[in-house]
């Protein structure tokens, strides 16, 4: 209980807190499983949904690529001026930060962990039995054979013959062996004279472990039945169990015993970082010396992902608290985040720079690409429309590329923007025409020639295409119960959802 506690503690709850949160878990999967478990589709249901996903389309394909039209661009000083102020935006460098950091985990207050030799030998003792080899007996026997659910009469048979050996074998105990090979009906055993070898407990069938472990070395059982049949037991060695010396188990007595020391300071040392950081929220020199922490620094820390970040700033969330208003200008420690299991850290900027939008001499060459491809974009989208036009009122005239088929699943190394194009065309007039913006990519002119019947010659692709529908199909239900209930019980999210304009923006940023 004490370790439970300390394992709550360390993610900010009381045990009653956790088991709230647990039962309010299990409530939730019960509702929402079962709605998605009781969902169900109908095949013609399934086969009209799949057939228009998977439909395939034979098209034809006429680009137009911006690099065709680069040199038929004229970008002047003056273009470059009015494009670059008017897209400032666009070359600016991403806002930076040095920071310093403090990082509290089981590796750090196991450093600090010191275990003294009394400790140390009292553990020993407490488990030296757990390390310790167990014991070991070796024995040799004579099977006379007779199944579990044999008749009375056989199993008498056998009994009785098995009586006759141990009396001969009593007689003469040395003939033990002689006597196994010649009579016992054990395949395995009867020509070693019915030896075992070394064997622990648990390896034998209760009824023969119990009679062999009671036996003195030398000394021969009585007749044993087990689910096998008859035998009769000669206790040929005993190696007693080993355990090893303090000394050698040293090492991995130190190292649990330090684990366990540092489990339990743990708990105590998170709730002294935690409040630590707070309170002398001007700096982290204080709770790295207090718990002899490693105050760990980082120059221009972005706020955006980073590949070849490690550690607690490969943290999104502790990265967040660093570029939050409390750190950057203020100047003040982040909140203990927890980052991992048992691992809290706190950040600290101690030099932050905003995004800048770059000068124009630093940004020109770039300014002036981007023009030009922009503008080379937009002739090979004017020329795209323009054959697209001239096609549809005369096809002789056209130029396409080799018919291919394409699909939602198969799209041929097609852009996914030109398939959802050449599948949107209405099937009822065809041959049919469309064209589509690939952005950088140029202009895309499309000749849908005909209608192809879904592949569903591959079974095992079928049923498996079957099955993910259904399982759409159940999270479309769950969805639409859930926006039920958010109506009902007149439920909002408040916050807004990033917008696609703002989220290239940071992305431009962040690629300058």
């Amino acid at each position: 209980m004490e370790r439970y506690r300390q394992l709550v503690a360390s993610q900010g709850m009381t045990p009653e807190m956790f088991e709230a949160q647990v039962r309010s878990d299990v409530s939730t999967r019960q509702v929402m499983q079962g709605l998605q478990n009781s969902a169900w589709t109908s095949s013609a249901q399934t086969q009209t949904a799949l057939n228009a996903y998977f439909q395939r389309r034979d098209i034809q394909v006429q680009r137009f690529a911006p690099s065709e039209f680069v040199g038929k661009v004229q970008v002047s000083e003056d273009d470059v001026k009015a494009f670059y102020q008017a897209n400032a935006q666009r070359f600016q460098s991403p806002e930076s930060a040095d920071v310093e950091y403090v990082v509290l985990d089981l590796d750090a207050v196991r450093q600090s962990v010191t275990v003294n030799e009394a400790d140390l030998k009292i553990y020993y003792e407490q488990n030296v039995q757990k390390t310790a080899t167990p014991e070991e007996r070796r024995a040799s026997h004579i099977l006379i054979n007779a199944a579990k659910d044999a008749p009375a009469a056989d199993k008498e048979k056998a009994k009785a013959k098995a009586q006759a050996l141990l009396e001969q074998v009593r007689k003469k105990p040395a003939s033990f062996a002689d006597v196994a090979k010649q009579n016992s009906q054990d395949a395995g055993s009867a020509s070693k004279g019915g030896d075992l070898d070394f064997f622990p407990k648990g390896a034998m069938v209760k009824a023969f472990e119990d009679a062999a472990f009671a036996l003195k070395k030398s000394e021969i059982s009585e007749v044993v039945e087990s689910d096998f049949g008859y035998h009769i037991i000669l206790l040929t060695d005993i190696k007693a169990p080993k355990t090893k010396s303090f000394e050698e188990l040293r090492p991995q007595l130190e190292a649990d015993l330090k684990k366990q020391q540092a489990q339990r300071k743990y708990a105590e040392l998170a709730e002294t970082f935690t409040n630590s950081v707070y309170e002398q929220s001007d700096s982290l020199k204080p709770v790295a010396e207090r718990l002899k922490l490693t105050l760990n620094k980082a120059a221009q820390i972005t706020r955006g992902p980073a590949l070849d970040r490690k550690g607690p700033l490969s943290n999104s969330k502790f990265v967040q608290a660093l570029f939050a208003e409390e750190a950057t200008v203020k100047h003040r420690n982040t909140e203990a985040i927890e980052i991992a299991p048992n691992t809290l850290v706190s950040g600290r900027v101690v030099n932050y720079t905003p995004a800048a939008t770059r000068p124009l001499t630093e940004v020109k060459d770039q300014v002036r690409k981007l023009l030009e491809q922009e503008r080379a974009t937009a002739l090979a989208r004017e020329q795209g429309q323009a054959r697209l036009a001239a096609w549809r009122s005369n096809a002789d005239g056209a130029h396409l590329g080799q018919s291919i088929t394409v699909s939602r699943d198969q799209s041929q190394n097609q852009s996914p923007a030109l398939v959802d194009a050449a599948l949107r065309v209405n099937a009822a007039t065809l041959p049919a025409w469309t064209g589509v913006d690939l952005g950088e990519q140029g202009y895309a002119v499309i000749r849908v020639n005909k209608v192809l019947a879904r592949d569903s010659d591959n079974k095992d692709k079928e049923l498996q295409a079957q099955e993910q529908f259904s399982q759409l199909w159940a999270a479309a239900e769950a969805q639409a119960y859930l926006a039920q209930l958010k109506q009902q019980l007149k439920a909002e999210i408040l916050v807004p959802k990033p917008s696609k304009a703002a989220g290239k923006t940071l992305s431009a940023a962040e690629n300058s």
